[in-house]
């Protein structure tokens, strides 16, 4: 609990003056994740229910969102170290000696079933069962994170560099093609914690906090490319993101990444 936490924060045997500012950017940032999980649940259940139905269309129009709410929070998330491979594991994350059919669970496992292989089998079914178990594990989990002002903004760091390494390249949703929601959403999440700690930045280092509000209105704006309505998460198939406009994000994604790595110093003076 609080005991530990106080631990931590203690350096060289002299107790660390809270800020009232950053605990309550804090239990805001905790409340925020509470809440992505909460409605992550029922949108993954309309996921899961239409795969046990065996319908593939409804189940394929379900899947991107039934992913935004831990796509937005995945930092916290993967803080729990068991959940991550069991729900978000592409096929290529595997460790060795295990088997694709057999030890292979959660979201991207069924889009191979829905998109590649067509077809839904018994053990999909199943597949879709254990998502929701292990995403309301999540979920009960998640309140009790460790949350930080420097998790958090290490947190928005991380996102970024899930959305370099694993969306821009169009390897996290190689079957589906959704790659741009979960862009849009590893996004909305890294801003939300920079907003969250953005008074305390802006005070210790206003040009900094200047720069990544431009980076974060250049990116979100150049996102706002690939969906024709903003009040949803309807985003170009990524398979029909050419080369260059690829590059384009890339770039954008390179010029937020930079200024957002020194967050965490601007929120620690």
């Amino acid at each position: 609990g609080d005991g530990i936490r106080q631990k931590v924060e203690a350096t060289g045997g002299k107790a660390v003056k809270r800020d009232p500012e950053l605990d309550a950017a804090v239990a805001a940032y905790r409340q925020y994740t509470l809440d992505q999980a909460e409605e992550t649940l029922p949108k993954a259940k309309v996921f899961a229910d239409a795969v046990k139905a065996g319908d593939i269309e409804a189940a394929k129009k379900a899947y991107a969102e039934s992913r935004i709410g831990w796509e937005r929070t995945e930092p916290v998330a993967e803080s729990f170290g068991d959940i991550d491979p069991k729900v978000d594991l592409r096929e290529d994350g595997l460790e060795e000696g295990q088997d694709l059919e057999k030890d292979w669970t959660g979201w991207h496992r069924l889009e191979r079933s829905l998109w590649q292989d067509k077809k839904i089998t018994a053990r999909d079914k199943e597949l879709a069962d254990l998502l929701i178990k292990d995403l309301t594990v999540w979920q009960k989990k998640v309140g009790t994170a460790e949350i930080t002002p420097t998790s958090m903004a290490n947190g928005a760091k991380e996102l970024l560099d899930e959305v370099a390494t694993g969306k821009v390249t169009g390897e996290e949703e190689r079957y589906s093609h959704t790659d741009l929601v979960d862009f849009k959403a590893n996004v909305e999440g890294a801003e939300k914690s920079y907003e969250l700690l953005k008074p305390v930045a802006s005070r210790n280092d206003a040009a900094l906090t200047k720069e990544l509000d431009t980076r974060f209105a250049e990116l979100n704006t150049l996102l706002d490319k690939y969906r024709a309505d903003k009040s949803t998460y309807v985003f170009t198939s990524y398979d029909k993101v050419g080369k260059a406009e690829r590059k384009e994000l890339s770039d954008g994604v390179n010029a937020l990444a930079e200024p957002l790595s020194k967050l965490a110093a601007a929120v620690a003076k």
